[in-house]
């Protein structure tokens, strides 16, 4: 099925408009759960974290869950690590400790890792989680991501996409406005920042859209232009083409990293529609950043 437009299918219900930009991204207080083992998607993971974290000089923190029987009582709960989950947070301090001074980590001893991870955030004054994707990892049951990313009482990055991220050299952003925009440009700003990146906004539009809609395109990515701040090494874009998740994988090629908000839609409307989020995370060219704006959910414009 063709896609008429991004800002459709990503959080626009008026059929001439173009919701406002919302969210922003405060990088004070970073959470990373070791939700999988897998070398490339953990890898990714971290550093993803620690760009953020230099950025803003953010506090990066590090939880390993480990998943304790019902009947274990609470206060032995520290008895259920192993010598694997040592391993495993000691591996990941070898990796980011060089990378942002302000590392901590420890195990999260719990019942459910959905439960522990949330619990987490809003103890630690959290404002930003890294997440994997999903992954074959025994450690990652089906869902975890989905739900620990939907009720986080923080904002919430999912790393998607092509494994390999490195210092990217360019940044796709593809907007439609809307309730992750806000978080989705300042997350761009912050890895062009670091990774001295060209960053390329982009908003796609069928090839006979109307006047109206174009004008409002245009002045959403000149929005988004000048929220990143960093003029002389961003663009802006307007394609026209029939398909919004064919036309954002295809440019995903061209870019070492691409970034997108969060879908806006009920799971039922996505199993009719599809979901240009899916798409692109399951099919990009380029590592993807899959944002989702829980904090500042009625912040428009900021």
């Amino acid at each position: 099925m063709s896609l008429t437009s991004l800002g459709e299918f990503l959080g626009d219900d008026a059929p001439e408009g173009i919701p406002g930009i919302a969210g922003r991204f405060d990088g004070n207080h970073i959470l990373v759960p070791l939700l999988t083992a897998e070398v490339p998607a953990l890898t990714d993971q971290l550093k993803i974290a620690t760009t953020l974290a230099r950025a803003t000089g953010a506090a990066l923190s590090v939880i390993n869950p480990v998943t304790v029987p019902e009947q274990t009582p609470r206060t032995l709960g520290g008895a259920a690590s192993d010598a694997t989950d040592d391993a495993l947070l000691n591996w990941v301090f070898d990796q980011a400790a060089d990378s942002t001074p302000q590392l901590d980590g420890d195990f999260l001893h719990t019942r459910n890792v959905v439960t522990g991870v949330l619990r987490t955030v809003r103890a630690n004054d959290v404002d930003t989680l890294v997440l994997p994707s999903r992954s074959r990892s025994p450690r990652l049951r089906k869902g975890v991501v989905e739900r620990i990313a939907v009720h986080a009482d923080c904002d919430v990055v999912v790393v998607n996409g092509q494994p390999g991220y490195e210092q990217v050299p360019s940044i796709l952003l593809p907007v439609a406005g809307g309730p992750h925009s806000g978080f989705a440009a300042d997350l761009a700003q912050a890895v062009a920042a670091d990774c001295d990146a060209w960053v390329d906004i982009l908003h796609v539009v069928d090839e006979d859209v109307s006047t109206r809609r174009r004008d409002a395109a245009t002045e959403l990515v000149d929005d988004v232009y000048h929220r990143i701040g960093r003029l002389e090494t961003t663009t802006t874009w307007i394609l026209e083409a029939d398909d919004v998740a064919d036309a954002i994988i295809e440019q995903s090629r061209y870019y070492g990293l691409t970034i997108i908000g969060a879908p806006t839609k009920g799971r039922l409307r996505q199993f009719i529609f599809g979901s240009t989020n899916r798409s692109v995370r399951t099919n990009a060219g380029s590592v993807v950043l899959s944002v989702r704006n829980n904090s500042h959910r009625s912040t428009a414009g900021d």
